[in-house]
C-alpha cells in the first residue's frame, strides 16, 4: 500500500499521520467518488458505517474524468482516512 498526500503545499499545512488505524470503528473516512459508479461508492459508504462503525462522508467529483477541485481535496484531507481512485 502506498500512502499518498493529495494536498498542495502551503505554509500552514499540518503534518499527515501515516500510521494505519487499528480499527475503523469511529474512524473518520472520506470517500472521493469519481462519479463513474455512484451505487458502488454508496454501498461502500454503507458497509463502512454498518459493518465497521466508521464515520463516513462521501465527496462527489463534478466530472469523473477531470481532476478533483482543490476545495474537494482540501475537505477530504481533513479526515483520518481517505478512499480515492477506486477502480472497477
Amino acid at each position: 500500500m502506498e500512502i499518498m498526500i493529495p494536498v498542495w503545499d502551503t505554509e500552514d499545512a499540518r503534518p499527515v499521520d501515516t500510521v494505519r488505524p487499528r480499527s475503523l470503528k469511529g474512524c473518520e473516512i472520506a470517500i472521493v467518488d469519481d462519479n463513474y459508479d455512484p451505487p458502488f461508492t454508496m454501498r461502500l459508504e454503507v458497509l463502512l458505517r454498518e459493518l465497521h462503525g466508521a464515520v463516513v462522508e462521501r465527496f462527489v467529483k463534478p466530472l469523473g474524468s477531470s481532476p478533483s477541485p482543490k476545495s474537494l481535496i482540501e475537505s477530504a484531507a481533513k479526515f483520518k482516512v481517505a478512499v480515492v481512485g477506486v477502480g472497477m
